[in-house]
């Protein structure tokens, strides 16, 4: 697995807490086709398909919290 960057952390933390990519794009003020673009990579980087997929493999391995 490659390792995620900073703004890849933020985006991958935000999805999990249930935002949209546009309320993700708002909250750290980029555009929504950069959250896609991130999250596309996010994917790739960890041999995941879905965001569904993504999102479950983020709490079981704790890279978000509840905050």
């Amino acid at each position: 697995m490659d390792t995620l960057t900073k703004r890849e952390l933020q985006v991958l933390a935000l999805a999990a807490h249930g935002l949209s990519n546009t309320e993700i794009a708002e909250r750290l003020a980029i555009r929504e086709k950069t959250v896609r673009h991130h999250i596309t990579h996010i994917l790739a980087k960890l041999g995941l398909h879905t965001r569904a997929e993504l999102i479950a493999v983020a709490w079981r391995n704790g890279w978000v919290t509840q905050s």
